[in-house]
């Protein structure tokens, strides 16, 4: 059974891993670096991002010496082997075609996912705006028959239906607080 040592060794002598000595000093630079953001949060009064910055400058001393540092090193050292190395053919224009298109439908579908359900949501609370066949609105005929019912159509028609979001109550409160209806 081989060590991981000896493992190691026989990685860095084939090339295939850098020097230890690189990734330390990529894990330092990259550990520093991480400490000198946190400081600046620290500076700004923002404990929120100081702990995100703390545990992101934890990030590279635990890559490290978990090993999985050396496997990042690999990876992106492949994937620069594979570049230098590719001849554009029409095959490897279509794929790269295709993973283009994936990208573009991928961010239009969570743009399209991320204003449908406001839609939805908005005209629940407003109410439906497509008339009925009366030629009245859901909303209108719920005031018009609510007025009816002891209380005076002036306040059943002063009554604005809540805002759809809570950014919108907070303009409205503070438009109301300056006196602007």
């Amino acid at each position: 059974m081989l060590s991981p040592i000896v493992v190691q060794m026989a990685l860095w002598h084939c090339g295939c891993m850098p020097q230890p000595d690189l990734l330390l000093l990529l894990c330092l630079a990259l550990t520093l670096l991480g400490i000198l953001v946190t400081a600046v949060a620290w500076r700004r009064g923002n404990r929120g991002r100081v702990l995100q910055g703390i545990g992101l400058t934890l990030a590279p001393a635990g890559l490290y010496l978990s090993g999985l540092l050396g496997l990042l090193w690999n990876g992106v050292t492949a994937v620069g082997n594979w570049a230098r190395a590719l001849t554009m053919s029409q095959t490897v224009w279509l794929g790269l075609s295709l993973l283009g298109v994936c990208l573009v439908l991928w961010v239009v579908g969570g743009i399209v996912a991320r204003r449908s359900p406001r839609k939805a949501k908005k005209r629940a609370v407003t109410g439906s705006s497509s008339p009925s066949p009366s030629g009245v609105t859901a909303g209108a005929a719920t005031t018009t028959a609510g007025s009816g019912s002891g209380t005076a159509p002036g306040k059943a028609a002063a009554r604005q239906p809540a805002p759809a979001d809570d950014d919108l109550a907070e303009i409205e409160a503070l438009l109301k607080s300056r006196g602007i209806d």
